[in-house]
Formats: structure tokens, sequence, C-alpha cells
């Protein structure tokens, strides 16, 4: 019997390491701790986007639960005007508290005459209050025989009445009746409130009355009798430094029942 000679080639029955098939089909072989790390990627890969679908599902679940629904609407600043009349015009009630549609809602409340300013809180997790603050009564503005209650801005208020002693502007020029929540002339309030401070301590005078007119502006009457046409309230500062020196030069008592007129600034008139 001869002898083999050389080595043995390979079985064609043994069994061939699966890197090994792997790297014979072209594909990239990694090492063994390279493989666990982009296991360990492709687990966290999966991990995160699991928790975003998880995250996006609880949302949505909530959402819609009745958990966070409005189930009190709580009204706070509200004297004058029916809380529940707030309450009604911002129809919270069953809405979700992820997603209030404030702004459309202060909106209709600032509407009602009385109401100046508002803002809506969320209380978590199932109340939302109403923080309201009203207008504040401050004088009288007359047309004709008619007065109507107005605010420090010039509001027309409904059901008020301002502090006794409060200002009385008289319209001499407005024959339109005014509504609630209709507004007068800015300017003419705001400069009444200015001259009632500021005149007594510049010239201690008192002022009797005040007048409005389109052509004109504001005018007032002082207790001295003698009038005084202002017009806007632009350069206040110098108009009544005009006023005091001429008053200074005449005399209080020898302007008593003329019209002094500091509309045009350097050129003021006497009459």
């Amino acid at each position: 019997m001869a002898a083999s000679s050389g080595r043995a080639g390979p079985s064609f029955g043994q069994a061939v390491p699966r890197r090994r098939q792997r790297a014979i089909r072209g594909e990239i072989v990694h090492d063994e701790a390279t493989a666990r790390r982009l296991r360990r990627i492709r687990w966290r890969r999966t991990g995160a986007i699991m928790s975003i679908v998880a995250l996006i599902a609880a949302t949505i679940a909530l959402y819609f639960s009745p958990l966070l629904r409005v189930h009190n609407v709580e009204v706070v600043g509200a004297q004058h005007v029916d809380p529940q009349q707030i309450a009604g015009l911002a129809s919270f009630q069953g809405d979700s508290m992820l997603r209030l549609d404030t702004p459309p809602a202060e909106e209709s409340i600032e509407f009602l005459p009385l109401v100046k300013s508002v803002q809506i809180e969320r209380h978590w997790p199932q109340t939302v209050r109403i923080v309201v603050t009203e207008r504040t009564a401050w004088a009288f503005w007359q047309v004709g025989d008619a007065q109507y209650v107005i605010d420090d801005e010039g509001v027309v208020l409904p059901d008020a009445q301002p502090p006794q002693g409060s200002p009385a502007i008289k319209d001499l020029t407005n024959p339109v009746r005014l509504a609630p929540g209709d507004h007068v002339d800015l300017d003419a309030v705001l400069l009444t409130r200015t001259l009632l401070q500021r005149v007594p301590e510049a010239l201690a005078l008192n002022i009797s009355a005040f007048e409005y007119s389109t052509e004109k502006g504001l005018a007032l009457l002082t207790d001295a009798g003698y009038r005084v046409v202002v017009g806007d309230s632009q350069n206040m500062d110098y108009k009544l430094g005009v006023w005091k020196a001429i008053e200074g030069y005449l005399g209080r008592e020898s302007m008593s029942g003329h019209v002094l007129d500091l509309r045009f600034q350097d050129r003021p008139s006497f009459q």
C-alpha cells in the first residue's frame, strides 16, 4: 500500500466559521469589541425612537384626557363687572389646559367698557384664573345738558360716579350723544389732569371750570374771573411761564373778565 505524500487538503465537509464566511463574501468584518459597540449604538437609537414615540403618545393622551381640561374658571378683581359675564366671554370651560386660546378671550373681555386690562393665567391642572383691572370713574364730560362719566383715559363708563369734587369738562362742539365705551378727546383729558395739579402750584390759582372745543382745544376759567385758552398739552412749561409772566405784569385783578390765549407760544394774546 503506497504511503500518502504532502499535507492533506481541506475537507469540504469541515465547517467554516461565520466570520470567515462573511469575509469570503466581501462583507466588512469587525472584531468582537467593535461589534458589541455597534450593537449598543443600535439599541440606544432604537430606545430613543421608542421614547419619542411614547412621549408623543402620552402628550396626545393628556391632550384628550379629562385630567387636563378646564373645570374651574376664577375671576379676580371684578367689582362692578359681572364675573359670570367675564367667564362666559372667555368660554374656556372644558377646553384643554395645554392649548388655551387666550388672546381672543382677553380681547373680548377688554371690550367691556368697565374693563381696563385683563390677564389670563393657567393654574394646573384644571383651573384658569382671569385677573381683571377695572376702570375708575374720574370726571364728567358734559355734552349739552347730558353729563357722562369718564375715566382718566377718556373712556365713557356706565353706571359709575366719580368722587365728589371731580372736574367737569364741557364739550362745546360735540352734538353727538355718547355711549359706554366711547372715547372722548384723550389730550384734553390728560391736559385737564396736568392743569389741575400744576396751576395751583405755579400760579396759586384754582380752576373753576373747563371747556373743550375742536377749534380751540382746552380752555379754563380761573377763580380770579378770567379765562385761559391752553389749546393742547404741548410745551406746557413754556405756556405756564408765559401765563405767570403776563399775570405778574398786568396784575391779577386787571385780568378779570378777559381772555388769555396761550395757543400760539411766542404770540400770546390778551383780550
